[in-house]
């Protein structure tokens, strides 16, 4: 068997190792978690600010081709007019463009050459969309280019488009400055993998596609597949192993660009170094933990072993019931010395709690229970404290209960008793009441139901006048249409009466003729002349007549006009009254139906109302029942009153009664002269706790 100083020394050097290497496991574990935790919300929120960036340089691009686009001059001439080419070079010039023009229906650009053959130029004219081409060899200077067109549209058709040519090295040089580290590095995929954007521009030239190297490079398959979520406008955070080097990689899509999007390398051994270094930390302090803790155990296992031997050698006298023996005594102030200095007053507790136990167990033998115990024992010695405190005080505390409880149940049962017999006669008023409400309600319930009737009966009338007024309202309607009619008609005449009227201007001028022709004719047109005064007087006589029936018939227009006004406005009040009997017929209809309503409300009343009647009649029965039962329970508690009553008892405080146990404030505390102990102050004195 080890010995307590191997074990002491054992555990510690344990202890302090296994608390080393784990708090610096958990530390390097942390640092590391931190360190991926930082770079996770670092990079994938990079890649996402470089994407807006691009995104917002990408809108800038398409703002002014689509301005472009919508101007009257592109709309109108042709792409290689004059005009058309000044506006292109100041919009390249003003917006980083390398060459702005248009191209007609037929793919006729303002560089002179045909487009119509090229991918993009097809997609923007079948799609009638924006387009944006893949990185492209410019055929004017061999630079690697990218095309942006907006079509022009006439009528929502195709009608050619204005296209930008951008050099492919704008996005090399945005992700140029975004690095992770020394050693990171940014690119920017098109929708088929192709790299358009690098820190190395010579993948851009190369068009270097790794998920097509991935087919015949197998260590390429993580990036590959990273590069295909990437396609997929996915964003996230991940990390690949490439030529034994581990890389983390954020990525997000770029809105704007069909199907790009922007990736962010960085070296995982560059933003581990610090890991590296705690690990190493840690080993080395790991190690001085360990020589020191072999140090202090050794120490503090003698230190302790010692005393603890010395306590062993005086239990082994207790156990052989030795209480007599002095316990050793040492100078240090540690637990140790609180161990023996404890051992001490355990022992001296032990013969306390034997002699007083003795004492009482002795006066109980007697025949004296007015002697209780005055110290309070702890530990498992209170289960011995509250057999002997249990056989003193159960039957005093039962019998002292029992007398309280026959004079609260004799209390209760005079009150029960009383109130019993109040219940019984406020049950019966009670009765007379709800029969006298039941009646009422009943007469109640009567008028309800025939307000409900007249108020059906008064729905209908008011039912048959709101058809009657809409009657009436067809019938003025009727009236106006026929009002209307007379007033076409009386248009009509007027317009004979200017018939008649330009009739006899026309007779007075032939009549002035004949009398112009009479005139020349001298003697032989005097027949003329008669004829032509006729003439004239007739003419003379209609236009009369005419102005006459004019004014008669314009009397008759505005006496019409009137009567049309006068019926539009009795139309329209005959209208709102309507409405208004149409609103009546909901009120009555509504008033009709709450007050069946109320009927059956009252109906349900009514019930209710006769049910709590004989409800109260029960209870009234009940409550005669209960008053006698009251009377015979109060004569049953004064006769146990007076049979607990023969009983002589100790009296008790209600505050000394705890639970099952009975203890006395005033009881007598032992004399300290029938302590044997009472000489040593290394043993509890009698008034103490233990």
């Amino acid at each position: 068997m080890k010995s307590i100083k191997v074990k002491i020394l054992v555990s510690m050097i344990t202890v302090a190792v296994a608390g080393a290497i784990i708090i610096g496991g958990i530390a390097a574990g942390l640092n590391y978690k931190g360190t991926m935790d930082v770079l996770q919300e670092t990079m994938e929120p990079s890649a996402k600010m470089a994407a807006i960036t691009i995104e917002e340089k990408l809108e800038n691009y398409w703002a002014v081709l689509g301005e472009a686009a919508v101007l009257d001059a592109f709309h109108t001439k042709g792409p290689m007019d004059p005009d058309i080419i000044n506006r292109s070079n100041v919009i390249a010039q003003r917006n980083e463009f390398v060459r702005v023009g248009k191209a007609d229906v037929d793919g006729n650009a303002t560089t002179g050459e045909n487009i119509a053959h090229e991918d993009f130029f097809q997609r923007c004219k079948k799609e009638n969309q924006n387009i944006v081409s893949d990185v492209t060899i410019s055929t004017i200077d061999g630079n690697p280019i990218i095309v942006f067109m907006a079509p022009i549209q006439t009528n929502g058709q195709f009608d050619g488009c204005v296209y930008g040519v951008v050099d492919a090295t704008f996005l090399s040089e945005l992700v140029s400055n975004l690095r992770m580290g020394n050693e990171g590095e940014a690119y920017v995929l098109d929708e088929n993998g192709n790299v358009i954007g690098h820190t190395d521009p010579s993948f851009v030239t190369d068009q270097v596609n790794i998920i097509n190297q991935a087919k015949s490079d197998a260590a390429l398959k993580p990036l590959a597949q990273l590069h295909e979520k990437m396609l997929a406008g996915n964003s996230g955070f991940d990390s690949y192993t490439y030529q034994g080097q581990a890389k983390l990689f954020g990525y997000a899509p770029i809105e704007g660009g069909e199907g790009w999007s922007i990736g962010v390398v960085a070296h995982q051994d560059e933003f581990l170094s610090s890991f590296v270094i705690s690990i190493i930390v840690t080993a080395a302090a790991v190690l001085v933990v360990s020589g020191v803790a072999v140090f202090v155990a050794f120490r503090m296992s003698h230190s302790v072993s010692n005393p603890i031997k010395q306590c062993v050698d005086r239990l082994a006298l207790l156990e052989h019931g030795n209480l007599s023996a002095p316990v050793p005594e040492i100078k240090t102030k540690d637990e140790t010395a609180l161990l023996l200095g404890s051992l001490g007053r355990t022992i001296g507790k032990l013969n306390m709690v034997v002699e007083d136990i003795s004492y009482h167990m002795n006066e109980m033998a007697k025949g004296n229970f007015q002697e209780n115990i005055a110290i309070q024992y702890e530990g498992n010695f209170v289960a011995i404290q509250t057999a002997i405190i249990d056989i003193h005080g159960s039957l005093n505390n039962t019998l002292s209960q029992i007398n309280e409880a026959a004079q609260q149940v004799s209390n209760g049962a005079d009150q029960v008793s009383n109130g019993a017999q109040s219940l019984s006669q406020g049950v019966t008023e009670q009765a007379g009441s709800v029969e006298e409400l039941a009646a009422t309600i009943n007469d109640i319930s009567n008028q309800v139901q025939s307000n409900a009737e007249n108020a059906q009966v008064a729905s209908g009338k008011a039912s048959e006048v709101g058809e009657n007024m809409q009657q009436s309202n067809q019938k003025m309607q009727d009236m106006i249409r026929a009002m209307s009619e007379i007033n076409s008609a009386s248009d009509e005449i007027s317009k004979i009466i200017k018939t008649i009227e330009d009739i006899a201007f026309q007779t007075n001028i032939l009549a002035l003729n004949a009398a112009v022709e009479a005139a020349r004719a001298g003697t032989a047109g005097k027949g003329f002349g008669v004829v032509a005064d006729e003439v004239r007087n007739l003419a003379s006589k209609s236009a009369e007549a005419s102005q006459n029936t004019s004014s008669l018939i314009e009397h008759s227009l505005t006496a019409v006009k009137n009567g049309t006004q006068i019926v539009d406005e009795t139309a329209r009040s005959l209208l709102q009254a309507v409405e208004g009997v149409g609103h009546v017929v909901s009120l009555v209809d509504e008033i009709a139906e709450a007050s069946n309503q109320q009927a059956k409300s009252i109906e349900q009343v009514t019930i209710g109302v006769n049910q709590i009647s004989a409800v109260i009649q029960t209870n009234s029965a009940t409550s005669e029942e209960s008053a006698a039962a009251s009377e015979e329970l109060s004569s049953q508690s004064h006769l146990m009153q007076q049979l607990v009553g023969r009983f002589q008892l100790e009296r008790m405080d209600p505050g000394m009664m705890r639970g099952n146990h009975f203890y006395e404030q005033d009881a007598p505390v032992q004399s300290e002269d029938s302590y044997p102990w009472n000489d040593s102050n290394d043993y509890p004195q009698p008034n103490d706790k233990y």
